[in-house]
């Protein structure tokens, strides 16, 4: 009790261990921290350290949440000055050794806890040229590094302009456009699936399912490929441009366009056989189930595949008589992520050099990140910094 009984906070001190119940070998501790608390006379940047670590012991040892009240009822600071004095030591440790070196002042030091590891080197590097670092100095600096974020708002890409406005339009159309043409391609392949086992196939009722979306597939391609032109017979209407003749996506335009309408399907006796041997077999070449995309070529045995593959969605429709368990059967189908990334390899491959276009900086589609990215001004760390012996990793202060 001698440390505390010379201070004039000695009544003060017993009241609070009473209160919290300190054990006597916590509270001579205690006291001896407040001792040195109290006694700190110079303001000095190494004794700005050791206040910071003594109230970091002192706070290990009370009870949670009642160190500011032992720093005013004992030692006589405000709790201001103990958070500060505590920020100083957690988040200044790190440049310690240099900031002494500055001589840097306790209060200086207050500002600077409340800085971010960029800022508190940009200060250390000012303090480095003008041979001094002032209050005003550090403030400047926090200063500007909160306009320079505001001024940089996330960016809307529909509000940029230019080429990267554009190129970010491009990417976010190519992502999400193709995403929603291969979801109603396969939406479409469902539907046919699930109507060949059937011995009668309702043209009627499997043409309302699919008239719709093979309408809006139809456009989600034209929109995703097809350029924009004037008509050759009338130069007042603009109209898209044509895919090449009996090319594989034109055969897949044409097959969409007829699926738009009932009235263009062939009629009951040829219905089956138009599924099984054309539709099937160009959807799964725009969207395939095992392999590489290939010609659409119609074969006896692509037939015999479709088939099975019908057989296959109907067997999932009623209870599995075998072992294998569901998560088995249903691996053999790609999930619409794996169909994605399929077709995407070869718009890719184009952006990438891999089919012998000539491609050019310009003309690469970018990801919206990277069309909205500019190149910032970097700090350059002042070079003595990196000589300092470090302690512990610096931290942003909270």
């Amino acid at each position: 009790m001698k440390n505390t009984k010379a201070s004039p906070f000695a009544s003060a001190a017993h009241a609070f261990y009473a209160a919290n119940s300190i054990a006597e070998d916590i509270k001579d501790m205690l006291e001896d921290t407040a001792a040195f608390l109290i006694g700190v006379t110079r303001r000095s940047t190494s004794e700005a350290f050791e206040r910071g670590e003594h109230l970091e012991k002192a706070a290990a040892l009370l009870p949670e949440g009642t160190l500011d009240k032992w720093a005013v009822e004992c030692c006589g600071y405000t709790a201001r000055h103990v958070r500060t004095q505590r920020a100083i030591y957690r988040n200044l440790a790190y440049y310690k050794e240099i900031l002494v070196q500055l001589a840097v002042g306790p209060t200086v030091l207050g500002k600077l806890s409340a800085a971010t590891p960029e800022q508190i080197e940009q200060a250390i590097g000012l303090a480095g040229t003008n041979g001094r670092l002032r209050v005003q100095d550090v403030a400047t600096i926090m200063a500007r590094s909160k306009q320079d974020v505001e001024e940089k708002p996330e960016l809307d890409p529909y509000d940029v302009g230019g080429p990267d406005g554009l190129k970010a339009l491009i990417a976010i159309k190519v992502r999400d456009g193709l995403k929603s043409f291969v979801g109603h391609i396969e939406e479409i392949r469902t539907h046919v699936l699930e109507a060949l086992p059937k011995n009668n196939i309702v043209k009627k009722d499997l043409a309302a399912k699919i008239h719709l979306t093979a309408r809006l597939a139809n456009r989600e391609l034209e929109s995703l490929v097809q350029f924009v032109r004037p008509h050759p017979n009338d130069r007042h209407t603009m109209t898209s441009t044509e895919l090449p003749a009996k090319s594989g996506w034109e055969k897949v335009s044409r097959l969409l366009y007829k699926m738009g309408s009932e009235t263009y399907w062939p009629d009951k006796a040829e219905l089956r056989t138009w599924l099984e041997t054309e539709v099937v077999p160009l959807l799964n070449w725009v969207v395939p189930e095992k392999g590489d995309p290939v010609r659409p070529e119609v074969k006896a045995d692509v037939a015999k595949g479709v088939v099975a593959s019908a057989k296959a969605v109907a067997d999932t429709s009623t209870p599995a008589k075998s072992s294998a368990s569901p998560k088995a059967k249903s691996s053999s189908r790609p999930s619409l992520e794996e169909n994605l990334a399929m077709l995407t390899d070869g718009f890719t491959a184009i952006m990438t050099g891999d089919f012998k276009v000539p491609a050019s900086g310009d003309d690469a589609i970018p990801s919206v990140a990277e069309a909205l990215a500019k190149p910032e001004k970097r700090f350059q760390r002042p070079a003595f910094i990196d000589k300092i012996k470090p302690t512990s990793p610096p931290t942003t202060a909270a």
